[in-house]
């Protein structure tokens, strides 16, 4: 996965390097978005005000950051399970998110992970 940090729009996106046909975008919370290419599997995902979903300096998102994430979906709700690690005074700190939202936009049921160095 690539990661692009926006520092004026403090928006973070990370996706898969290969190409893909873009489908749609589903929002798990306001701040929370995933990409699904034209066969219902993710392949971006974005941090809106990534700093306040974090809880992190915008200065600790310019550096890369390493990731683990898997993201569910099955008939009835999508779920997303990330945990990004932030070096932060010399030191590794881990955020995780959960989040989760109903699949009312039909997306066939598959399960992904990705993870960056």
């Amino acid at each position: 996965m690539d990661q692009d940090y926006d520092y004026q729009s403090d928006s973070l996106l990370l996706h898969i390097t290969e190409d893909y046909e873009y489908k749609k975008s589903v929002r798990l919370e306001d701040d929370i978005i995933l990409d699904f290419d034209k066969n219902d599997v993710p392949v971006a995902l974005e941090l809106l005000n990534a700093s306040k979903t974090l809880h992190v300096k915008k200065s600790s998102l310019i550096q890369p950051v390493s990731l683990k994430m898997n993201i569910g979906v099955a008939a009835d709700i999508i779920k997303l399970n990330a945990t990004f690690s932030f070096l932060i005074h010399q030191k590794q700190i881990p955020k995780s998110l959960n989040w989760q939202t109903s699949n009312d936009v039909n997306l066939a049921a598959n399960e992904a992970s990705f993870a960056t160095a």
